[in-house]
């Protein structure tokens, strides 16, 4: 009776410590979910640019390291006839400020895009880094060519 508890309890134990890897890529999405913030632009009646910005340094992954502030801004334009325009956002600053900030365009199959849960193929997205700073909140704004300055507000998690 006493062999069969411990197969009984170390059975279990396997069983809760594989579900706790696999629960590993599950819990880095769900940071990336919970530091992404969805826009809807409406360029007119029949056009709408929509954004969706993740900030990346709260996300526990190798690929994010803590030099930089880094934020994935995904963006097309729904044109109301069944297609998707690409659109180029500019303009991109960092608390106020476009000092050093550097935008760079990631392929569909960039691996740091594994660690946000919305990627689609009709998206365009780049990488946005900013130098690192002790601010607690977070802004990032940019212009597109159908509106004004638009600014995002993220909070760091201490």
């Amino acid at each position: 009776m006493r062999y069969f508890a411990m197969v009984l309890v170390a059975f279990l134990m396997s069983g809760c410590a594989s579900k706790l890897a696999h629960d590993e890529g599950e819990k880095t999405l769900d940071y990336s979910m919970a530091n992404s913030k969805k826009i809807e632009i409406k360029n007119s009646e029949t056009s709408k640019t929509f954004v969706t910005i993740t900030y990346l340094n709260p996300i526990n992954h190798e690929l994010i390291t803590q030099e930089s502030e880094k934020f994935i801004v995904g963006t097309y334009m729904a044109t109301g006839n069944g297609s998707f325009d690409k659109v180029e956002l500019s303009g991109f600053q960092v608390n106020g400020s476009d000092e050093n900030v550097t935008v760079t365009p990631l392929a569909q199959d960039a691996s740091v895009l594994k660690l946000v849960s919305s990627v689609n193929a009709w998206t365009n997205y780049v990488l946005v880094q900013a130098p690192k700073t002790e601010e607690i909140k977070m802004e990032i704004s940019f212009e597109n060519d159908h509106s004004a300055r638009v600014t995002v507000k993220f909070q760091k998690d201490y």
